[in-house]
């Protein structure tokens, strides 16, 4: 018979932590017409525009199809724009509109003060603790 800790797992709290900031952050993105997987699209096309469709998708360590999912509903909104490379339909770019950049803005303004209110408990120099060990422990990760 396995024994069952008598505390939750730390995956427990990960996860509740992910379900709650997903949450939160696709409460707060909605007035601007954004879910928070295309905010997140939004913010690593920032970092590695122009790209393709594909490398965001690698950047972003989600599938193509969802990547183009995404991608679909940002340029149906004006937020993204897609180029062809030397007439090749195989070889399409995309960057952010205008639009794009403009509300990218605002949510990040939007989204830092919610992150700020969710760590409020927190004291500063705990956070920051945090944030480097979240940040090791993710890079220990990539490549598994």
């Amino acid at each position: 018979m396995t024994e069952t800790p008598a505390t939750p797992r730390i995956f427990y709290y990960f996860l509740k932590n992910y379900n709650k900031i997903s949450y939160i952050m696709d409460s707060i993105l909605k007035p601007e017409g954004l879910t928070a997987g295309q905010y997140t699209a939004l913010s690593f096309l920032k970092r590695f525009e122009p790209c393709t469709s594909a490398e965001l998708a690698r950047h972003q360590n989600i599938t193509a199809q969802s990547m183009g999912e995404y991608l679909s509903a940002l340029e149906n909104k004006g937020f993204v724009e897609r180029e062809y490379l030397d007439g090749n339909r195989r070889n399409i770019m995309v960057r952010r509109s205008p639009a794009g950049i403009e509300v990218q803005a605002r949510c990040d303004a939007i989204v830092h003060q919610a992150e700020q209110a969710y760590l409020s408990p927190i004291p500063p120099e705990d956070v920051d603790r945090l944030v480097r060990q979240l940040t090791q422990l993710f890079h220990s990760q990539e490549n598994q």
